[in-house]
């Protein structure tokens, strides 16, 4: 049976290198804007009109509607003046926590944002590595929550969303 030699082998590789020839025009181009899952092209969806967030002053706004059952709800009030939300300065406490929210409008942080997960090892075989074994009540907002803007978002008034197949599932 013949075997290749090392010379065979390169001579190979340089062959197949050469015939390769340039990227093709339609070839992934590696700066990022190749997105598969979008039809159209990523730079003409960014060339949108400034976002206009609601300039209300905080209990004289309306709540939106959820699109879904345990959605976090949309700040429905100028925010402005509140960010950014750092270590040292949350100012969404200054009305949203169960101490300070005395005002019918004020809407109290719930319980469950001062709950600590507790995490343990995983078992032999599991997914995960740290695996969440239960809760622990804190005095304080948990660390995790603190930034509120990860979640809840400012609800922009000038905004279409594309086209797609989401139905809301809102509550009644």
């Amino acid at each position: 049976m013949w075997r290749m030699s090392r010379y065979h082998s390169w001579l190979l590789a340089g062959l197949l290198t050469l015939g390769a020839g340039p990227p093709k025009p339609d070839a992934e181009s590696g700066d990022g804007l190749d997105l598969y899952f979008r039809d159209a092209d990523l730079l003409a969806i960014s060339e949108q009109d400034p976002v206009n967030y609601p300039d209300t002053a905080p209990g004289e706004s309306k709540r939106g509607a959820r699109d879904f059952p345990d959605a976090p709800p949309q700040i429905h009030h100028a925010v402005e003046d509140v960010l950014p939300i750092t270590l040292d300065d949350n100012e969404c406490l200054d009305c949203h926590h169960p101490e300070n929210a005395l005002e019918k409008t004020d809407v109290p942080i719930p319980k469950s944002h001062f709950r600590a997960a507790v995490m343990g090892d995983g078992r032999p075989g599991d997914a995960m590595v740290w695996v969440v074994k239960g809760y622990k009540t804190t005095k304080d907002l948990d660390g995790a929550r603190y930034n509120c803007t990860m979640c809840h978002t400012p609800q922009a008034t000038n905004v279409t969303a594309p086209k797609n197949r989401f139905v809301p599932t809102r509550k009644k």
